[in-house]
């Protein structure tokens, strides 16, 4: 009885009839708003069809574009009267009604299209002038966000249906639209915006401690439900990390890859060089060749790790290494759930980061890319912060040892993540230094023992007579410069929408770390943290060319803000509701993308 009296609740019980109305077609507007202003503007767009992304201008309707048009247009007069009070009410509808009308009569296209635009316009404008004044003109509840959240659950479930489908053999027998990513793949090109925003502003919120600082009762409160009971966050997180086998592998089924082709595209390098280290006769030329060898060089622990796990799996040294990502993918979640747990105390946050990992696009180019060492490195790179910041509250040998342990093997594993990870360790604890927020002589030991790493880096290169991180950053540094601001929006469209297939425009996600942005309270350690890690993006971001960008980006963990966003969104009325929709779309993208990742030569 009680979850159906819920039910009813969140479907609008206890609102007037006008706001169910109101919300009903604010809802219904926007979803076909959004495929017409794509299509009206033939928006550019990248999709990943068989390992290849198409460019190709947003063409797609719901209906057709004259009764899309109309239902938007008729939408917007209802919600003028279902939304308006007293006479603004009538003089609103009166105009926007007649001139749609007229518009529709007359036959005139540029003249409905204008008025077909100009909709969303009018009600954000009018909802903003319903804020800033004292006596309000509009009836306004949170009944809009949630039919959008219902509306976004039943597409989502749709498409996820959609993505699916081909895993099992049954493509031929659905002909539906997958809506969820024809409207992601239109709001990816809002990804350079997010990015560079993000990046841009966190030095602002984490210097000016009133940027933007919006107060909420809601989300000062207490989480109820930060600690989990052992047995229910164990049982959750081995869920998360099932789920991230199963997104890997999924591009080797057989009804996906139906003659067992490679997937990573960086899977073969690796076995060429597998297959030199294999043939070494002796541990003395294994060692130096593993410290020596192109491909190699730059991550000898990486190639031991990989060279241990071939040596265990089939013959088949090809199949074994693109299988690797069913290891990496699950020990990614773990690092970033612990990483999470030690930097908000929160269990829940720490579950929302593991499950974003499982889908964010750190594991997705993972597996197409092949890039396996780095992939390795983060995991071991955000473990030793795990360490760091457990130094930090609590000085001991063992999270000292631990760290330094840790920080050693990732100047071994993958030099350009040591670097990246060194560097933000580095800003990090003197600002931490500045901020007295924790023991100074903590401190100064953990900034000692991250300048020994570079000490450790300097020697690795002058024994091997290879270049080492450093060497290799310099030379990076020289395609960067001035001359790169000015193609900086290039620079950026081509590393969200073209690199490793376009999958590091996850809008969601950004979006979700946006929210963060604002919401947060740049006091706490998890938003320092976080605010140090994008505001380092900034230089790479606009001075750096595109492998600068995608190798710096790939680096930040943007599911920690994201989940923290999850987080003060679940503390909203019915913010469950709205958490769902997200959850299921950024789950139907992921399988989507590695059900493409198959290739197929264009034509």
């Amino acid at each position: 009885m009680n979850s159906n009296l819920n039910i009813v609740k969140v479907l609008g019980h206890g609102n007037t009839p006008s706001i169910i109305l109101s919300s009903t077609a604010f809802a219904l507007i926007l979803f076909f708003y959004v495929f017409t202003v794509g299509s009206y503007f033939q928006v550019s767009v990248s999709p990943l069809v068989n390992g290849v992304n198409y460019h190709k201008p947003f063409s797609e309707y719901i209906v057709n574009e004259f009764v899309d048009h109309l239902i938007i247009a008729y939408g917007t007069v209802a919600w003028l009267g279902f939304s308006l009070r007293e006479k603004a009410r009538f003089v609103s509808v009166a105009i926007y009604g007649v001139i749609t009308s007229v518009a529709v009569l007359v036959g005139v296209q540029a003249f409905f299209d204008a008025v077909t635009l100009l909709s969303i316009p009018i009600i954000v404008s009018f909802l903003i002038f319903n804020r800033l004044i004292y006596r309000k003109i509009l009836q306004t509840s949170y009944l809009s966000l949630t039919y959008l959240a219902i509306f976004g659950t039943a597409i989502g479930f749709a498409g996820l249906i959609m993505s699916s489908a081909p895993l099992f053999s049954i493509t031929k027998s659905i002909s539906m639209h997958d809506y969820t990513h024809e409207i992601l793949l239109l709001l990816a090109n809002l990804s350079p915006f997010l990015v560079l925003f993000l990046a841009i502003c966190s030095p602002f919120k984490l210097f000016i401690k009133k940027f933007i600082l919006v107060q909420n009762e809601n989300l000062n409160q207490p989480d109820k439900n930060a600690t989990l009971r052992s047995k229910t966050k164990i049982l959750y997180l081995l869920l998360i990390m099932s789920l991230s086998v199963t997104i890997a592998l999924i591009p080797h089924l057989v009804t996906i890859n139906h003659d067992n082709q490679r997937v990573g595209s960086d899977s073969s390098d690796y076995v060429i060089m597998l297959n030199k280290l294999i043939g070494t006769n002796s541990p003395q030329e294994f060692i130096k060749k593993a410290f020596t060898l192109p491909f190699s060089s730059d991550r000898p622990l990486a190639s031991l790790f990989f060279y241990t796990i071939v040596r265990m799996g089939p013959d088949n040294i090809s199949y074994t290494v693109d299988r690797i990502p069913l290891i990496l993918g699950p020990c990614l979640v773990l690092a970033v759930f612990f990483l999470t747990r030690e930097l908000t105390s929160n269990d829940t946050t720490s579950l929302f980061a593991s499950f974003l990992t499982t889908v964010s696009f750190h594991t997705l180019i993972g597996i197409y890319a092949g890039i396996y060492a780095n992939w390795l490195a983060l995991i071991i790179g955000f473990f030793s912060l795990v360490f760091l910041i457990r130094f930090l509250k609590t000085a001991n040998k063992i999270n000292l040892l631990v760290y330094s342990l840790l920080l050693i093997l990732l100047v071994f594993t993958h030099v350009y993540t040591w670097t990246i990870l060194a560097l933000f360790s580095g800003i990090f604890l003197v600002v931490m230094y500045k901020l007295s927020s924790y023991r100074k002589k903590s401190i100064v030991i953990l900034l000692m023992v991250v300048l020994s790493s570079v000490a450790i880096d300097v020697a690795r290169s002058t024994l091997t007579g290879v270049s080492g991180g450093i060497g290799d950053d310099i030379s990076l540094v020289r395609v960067a410069g001035t001359e790169q601001v000015t193609s900086v929006w290039n620079n950026l469209t081509d590393t969200t929408q073209n690199y490793a297939g376009g999958l590091i425009g996850n809008v969601i996600i950004f979006a979700l770390g946006i929210y963060w942005l604002f919401r947060s309270n740049s006091r706490k350690l998890s938003s320092i943290f976080i605010l140090i890690f994008l505001a380092i993006a900034i230089l790479p971001l606009l001075f750096g060319n595109g492998i600068i960008q995608s190798r710096m980006l790939y680096d930040i963990p943007f599911q920690i803000p994201a989940a923290i966003g999850l987080t003060y969104l679940k503390r909203h009325p019915n913010g469950l509701l709205m958490i769902l929709p997200i959850c299921i779309w950024l789950l139907d993208i992921s399988v989507r993308a590695v059900s493409s990742f198959y290739f197929v030569a264009p034509t």
